[in-house]
Order: C-alpha cells, then sequence, then structure tokens
C-alpha cells in the first residue's frame, strides 16, 4: 500500500518530524510513504516529492496579501503536483498540514 502525506515541509521542525515519524512507522508496517511538501526538506528517508518552487510560494503569499486569496493561489504547482500524485497512485492521502502558501485548496480538494 502506498501512503502520501502532504506537509509544508519534510524531515523538518515538529510538523515535518511528524510525518517523518509516520513515514518510518508506515514503512516499518509495509507502506510505500511518500511525503510531498511545499517550502523546505532536509534529507529523508522517506521519498520526498517537492511542491512547487520558491517562487511559487512568494507569488502566492504575495497573491494571498494583495487579493486577500489565501489557498487559492499556486494553481500552477498544484495541477503539477496533482499530476504527480496519479504517478504515485496512494491508496491513502494524509493531510497533514497544507496552508502555508503552497497548495491551492480547490484544485486540491476537487480532486480527493
Amino acid at each position: 500500500m502506498k501512503l502520501l502525506q502532504i506537509n509544508i515541509i519534510a524531515n523538518s521542525r515538529s510538523t515535518g518530524r511528524i510525518a517523518e515519524g509516520i513515514s518510518s512507522l508506515a514503512f516499518q508496517h509495509g507502506f510505500d510513504p511518500v511525503v510531498a511538501y511545499g517550502r523546505w526538506a532536509v534529507p529523508s528517508q522517506t521519498r520526498l516529492v517537492r511542491i512547487g518552487r520558491k517562487i511559487d510560494y512568494l507569488w502566492h503569499g504575495f497573491e494571498s496579501r494583495i487579493f486577500d486569496n489565501h489557498g487559492r493561489a499556486s494553481r500552477m504547482a498544484t495541477r503539477k503536483f496533482l499530476q504527480e500524485v496519479d504517478e504515485i497512485n496512494p491508496d491513502i492521502i494524509h493531510l497533514h498540514n497544507i496552508h502555508g502558501y503552497y497548495l491551492n485548496y480547490p484544485l486540491l480538494f476537487e480532486y480527493l
């Protein structure tokens, strides 16, 4: 079984370490874990997938503040990521921490 976690960071700070711990435990129980992240990562034993680039989350932050559009920017980055989700073909998608200027929520939820 494949587990995909979506988190703002990978293997760093509190939420990134929690996602890494979940991945390690899932791996021990026969899962193939993947962590998708939007901002930054440190080396991990888990397969990592980056959502967008630095310019994407900077633009998302700008668009959020100027147009009160938080969670609705990062359209291209989210579409590209959802194509990667199709390739990963996960059995479980865990929305760990999805705020932070890197995902378009309507596109993500429509996909799910």
